[in-house]
């Protein structure tokens, strides 16, 4: 999976092809000497690197690249599969490189010219954010530095969205705590009904009690959601910071 995130990478297949007066393989390239892999192999050690990529498998993802590359260097596809084994390993520079190898050998590769631009999105976002960090200006860093994962989790717990703001990360927060609010009015609006109802001062229909039930469960869902993305967001914030190789002293937060 791509760093920064907590889902896996979509199991995709990308198959170039590079015609021209030559006969090319499946991969782009002149067909295999008997020094090189056959296209059936190619193909296995591709599917079973998507596998490990999407599984988050990244030594096995690795291993897989690399005998690709060893057998076919001149694959625009095997240079692309490389880069989004070190975009996943977090070696975003690296990757940066083996995106624009691979259009420099199929310069009609529009997989990679994309994922070369993203990564050179991402690759200035660091040195901006280096340069936030260094400079002491946190107002353009939204309170995200020097934030524990734990306090994030526990905040949230607290009420849904409050980690998020704390990691901040505005906008998740403000969504999930107005769902939140919307899911525990009618929530607790049924459990005082049921309570009244199990004490023998009200009535309460069976409609009424689903619906009880069902907010109950939906406001558990969005607050145990709450906590695990509060947690995971500031672990990535975290892994993010130690990236870009600058941190900010507490105290300068506090300020």
């Amino acid at each position: 999976m791509l760093p920064g995130s907590s889902s896996p990478l979509p199991l995709v297949r990308s198959r170039h092809l590079n015609l021209s007066c030559m006969h090319y393989n499946w991969w782009g390239n002149s067909v295999a000497t008997s020094d090189q892999l056959d296209d059936l192999e190619i193909e296995d050690l591709y599917d079973k690197a998507q596998r490990s990529l999407h599984y988050g498998r990244l030594d096995e993802a690795k291993d897989c690249a690399q005998r690709i590359l060893q057998g076919a260097p001149d694959s625009t596809s095997a240079h692309e599969l490389w880069g989004d084994v070190l975009l996943a390993s977090g070696d975003k520079q690296g990757a940066a490189e083996e995106f624009q190898r691979a259009m420099e050998l199929e310069p009609a590769n529009a997989d990679a010219e994309r994922k070369y631009g993203m990564v050179l999105v991402q690759l200035q976002q660091a040195v901006e954010q280096r340069q936030t960090l260094e400079s002491g200006d946190l107002s353009r860093f939204r309170g995200a530095a020097n934030k524990d994962p734990s306090v994030a989790a526990g905040r949230s717990a607290l009420f849904p969205g409050m980690g998020q703001l704390y990691n901040g990360e505005y906008e998740k927060g403000v969504v999930l705590a107005v769902l939140a609010l919307l899911l525990l009015i009618p929530a607790v609006d049924g459990v005082c009904k049921a309570a009244q109802w199990l004490m023998g001062r009200a009535p309460i229909s069976l409609i009424s009690a689903l619906l009880a039930g069902l907010g109950v469960i939906a406001y558990m869902l969005v607050w145990a959601y709450g906590i695990y993305d509060a947690y995971h967001s500031g672990r990535r914030i975290a892994a993010e910071q130690d990236q870009i190789g600058a941190q900010v002293p507490p105290k300068e937060v506090e300020e």
